[in-house]
């Protein structure tokens, strides 16, 4: 077989002039099924190409025609391929030479003539330019640049010649180009082959510039040249998906990488891959409307032909279709679209994974836990509990509804915090908003857990429960008729116990929690597992209190951070946490600015308690003091905020205020000192405050829950270790190690699995990396593991790395950052190709 492709190789390249390389991949990607130097296809491109060495054939002013010694007239070299596809060389140095002979120029004579090939026009197209006659779809492609067009034109004046090929207008040229295409009809065969074979018509040329070339005298090797219906392009070519899981692995870079490494390699490649990124590979082609481009392509490679799928896509299957005539692999930039996609695509030979690097699938974590075993058997409870936590019963229509308005009365209550007056609940002549306010949040998204209505003896909540209520009625009758009426009448009992609870709208109350953890204790408890041994009996009851003492704490807490400004204190300590919130509300370090406040004091809503506590709300607390260098700037401060509120604070408060005015600055000073914010009771104060708030709650009737004892120990805040598991967070030590081959495998398989590939198919995993864990043993370890899962190749090139600081420009594919990538990845992709034809030719 490989002397074969070598003695094909050889005849092709004797006639066409290609080096070694070139007539390889051609003879890969075509076989013999068009022969080993194909004539062109059409009559039209025939003319064409006709008309081309016929030029170069004749003298054109003082211009003779190029010398024979190392060419046919000027071209060196020719490609020609099956159908109308023809590419030219021109001798190195020699191109604006060729191109003043080719393109039309008008003559100084007193009948001026039009020499060149009339009408010929061109446009860049990569490293050729596209050589068309205006109207016409056919084309040569010349390795020239448009440098040396502007060369040729030069030689054009220099000849006494007028240009004509930078003129819109082609009138002039109409005749001349009827003539040649009548003297040159009979010929244009032969003189179309011998353009197509330049090393074979350079032995018997040198008559023709002054007769025609024949048939004959171009037949060379007929044996050799003519098609035959086998070779190597009786096989399809080899088709490859370059896949991701999700967007921004590099899929589309990759592809193009993956494409010029298998185009160094001296493939003849074709890529489909998406619009922005083709557009970066053809920049700098002149027809941005083609389908197809040829761009930039390694020197001494193969063929690389490139479309696009469009921005989304929608051609892919169109282009991919194409792509399977046009080379010997196919590229196909697949990304993360889903299997039902990929349907109408050519099946793949291989897969290209594109992963992105994470190190959690390169390095495992042992845990050395070293908290004492009870500790650990409390944790795994609370581990446990909360997987399996779940409402005990499915809520009724009427409960959901209670919640619903539970949620919406919040909202409600905000709005008349700051608008005291009766307000609607929404504009009933507007039927988009009354709709969407009855949706009563139906995306599902819970209220959050600070959303806790004021104290009920801090604000009117009973009347404006009853305004809410009566507002909503007519509509909630016509909407909820089955459910409406008993809603109504238990909703304002039922909101007020929840709101003495400090419960938000989606709170859970502690009877549901006392109810849910007595089930997990007596169903599931000794079935989870528990390490690192099951809970005793009494382990289980401290547990479910703990749990019950938690839900306190949170409550509580709440309660403190909500209601702090209604804490029972005296008027004084009364006014200085008002001084603390707005203080700090409006900055410690504006002293110069502190006389601005004297109109702001003046409004009765910069005294409220309430509305001092509420404007620290979402605020990052400033609380911790500035550097010691910093003391006499914030003395300062203080002193100037006192000046600045001095004088309505005596009016309001004037029974209190030189107490206030003596003892704040101190007072401010503790609170930093302390870390605690405004309003923010003592620790001495805790335990009557925890008295008052249980007081308040009903206790939670369950089966086995002593609650006396619960609400005693929560008050005297003793906390058992089932309450205080984090606590040993820091006994719990994380060792990183890198992960085993076989662990590394597992983690990196969840991308292959995700995209449900036929379990037959090769895949190449790609994972874009800058170092890998353990070094290229861990890498060569992990691939190893793979290739028992299908997965014929892992490689770790550093793909973003190399790419990140270049520009998507033609140049920059030979960039020598990025070579060593492109080959790399030929190399496995080549690889894995030939190893997957041999399994298939095994398997057949």
């Amino acid at each position: 077989m490989m002397a074969k492709a070598d003695r094909n190789t050889a005849a092709r390249a004797a006639v066409t002039g290609e080096n070694h390389a070139q007539a390889l991949s051609w003879i890969r990607a075509h076989g013999l099924l068009h022969g080993l130097a194909p004539d062109a296809a059409s009559a039209e491109q025939q003319a064409l190409e006709a008309a081309l060495l016929f030029a170069l054939t004749r003298p054109i002013g003082g211009l003779h025609p190029l010398p024979l010694s190392e060419s046919l007239f000027g071209v060196a070299k020719a490609s020609p391929g099956p159908g109308d596809e023809l590419r030219l060389w021109p001798v190195t140095g020699s191109e604006a030479e060729v191109l003043v002979r080719l393109l039309p120029s008008r003559t100084s004579d007193t009948v001026p003539t039009v020499s060149g090939v009339a009408g010929l026009r061109w446009v860049r197209d990569g490293k050729y330019l596209a050589l068309s006659r205006a109207g016409a779809s056919e084309r040569v492609l010349l390795a020239a640049q448009p440098r040396d067009v502007r060369g040729a034109g030069r030689l054009s004046s220099e000849a006494g010649l007028l240009p004509l090929w930078e003129q819109a207008d082609t009138a002039l040229e109409d005749t001349p180009r009827r003539v040649i295409d009548i003297s040159l009809a009979e010929s244009a065969p032969a003189w179309s082959r011998a353009l197509r074979r330049p090393l074979l018509a350079r032995e018997v040329a040198s008559h023709w510039t002054s007769r025609e070339p024949t048939l004959a005298e171009l037949a060379g090797d007929a044996s050799a040249l003519m098609p035959r219906p086998h070779g190597p392009a009786s096989r399809r070519p080899q088709i490859v998906h370059v896949r991701s899981t999700r967007g921004g692995t590099g899929c589309s870079t990759l592809s193009v990488q993956i494409a010029y490494g298998l185009t160094r390699a001296g493939r003849t490649v074709v890529l489909v891959t998406d619009d922005a990124m083709l557009r970066h590979v053809v920049k700098d082609a002149a027809d941005d409307t083609a389908l197809w481009h040829e761009p930039f392509a390694p020197a001494g490679g193969g063929r690389l032909l490139a479309a696009s799928h469009g921005y989304y896509g929608e051609h892919l299957d169109v282009r991919a279709a194409e792509a399977t005539s046009r080379g010997e692999v196919v590229v196909l930039d697949v990304g993360g679209r889903p299997p039902a996609e990929l349907a109408g695509l050519p099946a793949a030979d291989l897969t290209v994974v594109a992963d992105n690097y994470r190190a959690r699938d390169w390095v495992q974590v042992d845990v050395i836990d070293r908290r004492p075993e009870q500790v650990r058997v409390f944790a795994a409870l609370d581990e446990h509990f909360a997987r399996w936590w779940s409402p005990s019963t499915e809520q009724a229509d009427a409960d959901r509804l209670r919640t619903a308005l539970d949620r919406e009365f919040f909202y409600y209550a905000m709005l008349r915090l700051e608008a005291p007056d009766e307000v609607d609940v929404y504009d009933v002549a507007d039927a988009e908003e009354v709709e969407e306010w009855w949706d009563l949040g139906a995306d599902g998204t819970p209220s959050h857990p600070d959303d806790v209505l004021p104290p009920e003896g801090e604000a009117p909540l009973d009347l404006w429960r009853r305004h809410f209520l009566d507002f909503i009625t007519p509509e909630g009758q016509r909407r909820h008729p089955d459910s409406w009426d008993a809603v109504r009448d238990s909703w304002i009992t039922h909101n007020r116990l929840r709101n003495l609870r400090r419960l938000s709208p989606d709170g859970d109350p502690i009877e549901d929690l006392a109810v849910r953890t007595s089930e997990f204790l007596a169903t599931a408890a000794t079935e989870h597992g528990s390490q690192p041994r099951a809970a005793t009996a009494e382990e289980q009851e401290i547990w479910r209190t703990a749990k019950l003492m938690q839900w306190l704490d949170a409550q509580f807490n709440a309660h403190l951070r909500h209601d702090a400004a209604h804490l029972p204190r005296s008027a004084a300590e009364t006014v200085m946490a008002v001084l603390d919130a707005r203080f700090l509300a409006y900055g410690p370090h504006h002293a110069e600015g502190f006389a601005a406040l004297a109109d702001e004091v003046r409004g009765d809503d910069w005294w409220d308690a309430a509305a001092a506590a509420r404007s620290l709300y979402g605020a990052s607390f400033p609380i911790p003091p500035g550097p010691d260098e910093d003391a006499d700037v914030r003395q300062q401060g203080w002193a100037a905020f006192l000046a600045a509120v001095e004088d309505e604070g005596a009016r309001r408060h004037g029974e209190v205020w030189s107490e206030v005015r003596a003892h704040w600055v101190e007072h401010h000073r503790w609170l930093e000192q302390d870390e605690r914010e405004p309003f923010a009771p003592t620790e001495t104060e805790l335990p009557a405050l925890r008295r008052q708030f249980a007081a308040a709650l009903a206790p939670a009737r369950t089966d086995g829950v002593d609650w006396d004892s619960v609400i005693g120990r929560w008050v005297a805040g003793v906390r058992s270790d089932a309450a205080r598991v984090r606590a040993f967070d820091d006994l719990i030590e994380n060792r990183q190690r890198p992960g085993t081959g076989e662990e590394t495998a597992a983690a990196l398989l969840r991308s292959v699995r995700a995209l449900s590939l036929d379990p037959q198919m090769p895949v190449v995993l790609i994972t874009n990396m800058y170092r890998p864990m353990g070094g290229p043993e861990a890498v060569a370890e992990t691939a190893a593991a793979l290739r028992g899962h299908g997965v014929v190749a892992l490689c770790t090139v550093p793909q973003r790395e190399a790419f990140e600081e270049l520009l998507f420009a033609p140049s920059t594919w030979n960039d020598e950052r990025v070579r060593p990538v492109q080959e790399e990845l030929g190399v496995v992709v080549s690889t894995a190709l030939k190893d997957a034809r041999k399994a298939a030719s095994g398997r057949g």
